[in-house]
């Protein structure tokens, strides 16, 4: 079996030229130091100027949403930390069961609503153009919390109904 023929090397800087190609080679252009190939000319006062660059607009509208949803996110796994482990202090304090479940139910639809809110608004901020990684935390962590309360109000429904 013989060997597949390669073409020559190329020097550095040219293109390389195809079988198929009917236009001439081009001649490599030399380095002036300029970002592009525009000259200073007699008649200008100016020396040629580099393109300009293109202007960023500032989309403080979706990462500000994105912000504000992570920080609901956060403000929604602290206060649901804060309920969680406040229970023990509440059968404690109050000897009450229905006193603790209403403490309980207090705090995790205050937790519940928050967390709907975060979840919105990180939803809203990663369909626009921006960055999108604190609305994608924002939409995991207030999922997650979602989730948690709504399998925990499930669960405590059904052991009421079997009393």
């Amino acid at each position: 079996m013989s060997e597949p023929q390669q073409p020559p090397a190329q020097p550095h800087g040219t293109p390389p030229q195809f079988a198929g190609s009917h236009y001439p080679p081009q001649p490599a252009q030399p380095d002036t130091g300029q970002p592009y190939g525009g000259q200073a000319y007699a008649g200008h006062p100016y020396p040629a100027q580099p393109y300009p660059e293109p202007q960023r607009a500032a989309s403080s509208g979706s990462s500000g949403l994105g912000r504000l949803a992570f920080l609901l996110a956060v403000i929604s796994l602290g206060m649901g930390l804060l309920v969680t482990l406040s229970f023990p202090l509440m059968y404690r304090m109050m000897g009450d069961p229905s006193a603790i479940g209403a403490f309980g139910a207090v705090g995790n639809g205050l937790v519940l609503i928050i967390a709907v809110v975060g979840l919105i608004l990180g939803l809203m901020s990663v369909r626009r153009p921006g960055p999108q990684i604190l609305a994608g935390i924002a939409i995991g962590v207030t999922a997650s919390q979602l989730a948690g309360i709504v399998i925990s109000w499930v669960s405590n429904l059904f052991y009421a109904f079997s009393f």
